[in-house]
């Protein structure tokens, strides 16, 4: 797969947000049987696109991991819908590669998506398996260089470990935060910025007027966190619209949403 792809033309760009699979390819089936119960509602709603934001694998990334994980999300390529994925602390960057050749990059797992009525900046925050977060310096001077490029189009910055917690910069697990969120602030056409990691959904809005979506987990609950699900999302020309949807379709969070007027 390239690096710069592009959506189907539409209205609206229709994605679906997912974070913290944390598929385990041993006995630990759970998290592995989850995923496939949002595969199936994915498929229901059926979006243009699937974006996954790091902790695919259960602990450490192991081959299994990958190869149970492929397993569950074949459904969505079969159907057509595209899938792109970013890597989190839980995941090991060689081996996701070495089970999915062609998403060898470089050096770490960046990318530009391209969709209709915004790009998405998806970062790579995995710096050792089952450590801190970091982006690193030559990716963020990526980051700057693409930003600056496509100046024109808004953006969305997608990443794996929060750079804000409790509206604080470097509040979070992300060592390099300070140096990211400078870079997105400086930068009007960054509408709004995607992680997950905490296994807790909230959506906030950072001083600049970025937008700030903290994804559920998919695979398990964290101390008690929040709700398992995913998100969708509709990108229109100068908003977004999110919709939550909750494994546990009883739950009260289900089908909330939230209307999102990007910054100017």
């Amino acid at each position: 797969m390239l690096p710069h792809r592009v959506m189907a033309a539409a209205e609206a760009d229709r994605l679906a947000l997912l974070a913290d699979v944390h598929v385990s390819g041993g006995c630990a089936t759970g998290m592995a049987k989850r995923l496939s119960v949002v595969v199936k509602q994915i498929l229901e709603k059926r979006p243009q696109m699937v974006l996954v934001a790091g902790d695919c694998a259960y602990l450490k990334g192991k081959v299994a991991d990958y190869r149970e994980y492929m397993r569950r999300v074949r459904p969505l390529a079969e159907a057509g819908v595209s899938m792109h994925v970013t890597l989190g602390n839980h995941d090991h960057r060689e081996r996701f590669w070495d089970m999915l050749p062609g998403e060898r990059r470089p050096h770490r797992q960046a990318m530009v998506v391209e969709g209709r009525n915004a790009n998405w900046f998806l970062l790579d925050s995995l710096g050792k398996t089952n450590g801190a977060g970091e982006l690193g310096k030559d990716q963020l001077e990526w980051l700057a260089a693409e930003l600056d490029g496509k100046a024109d189009r808004p953006a969305i910055v997608m990443l794996h470990h929060d750079p804000i917690r409790n509206g604080k910069v470097g509040g979070g697990s992300l060592a390099d935060s300070e140096r990211l969120m400078a870079i997105v602030r400086s930068q009007r056409q960054v509408k709004a910025m995607v992680w997950g990691h905490t296994h807790a959904f909230n959506v906030s809005q950072d001083v600049s007027g970025i937008h700030l979506i903290n994804l559920p987990a998919t695979g398990y609950k964290l101390w008690g966190r929040s709700f398992l699900g995913w998100v969708g999302c509709e990108v229109h020309a100068g908003h977004t619209t999110l919709r939550v949807h909750t494994l546990n379709a009883q739950r009260k969070e289900n089908g909330a949403t939230y209307q999102l007027k990007w910054r100017v």
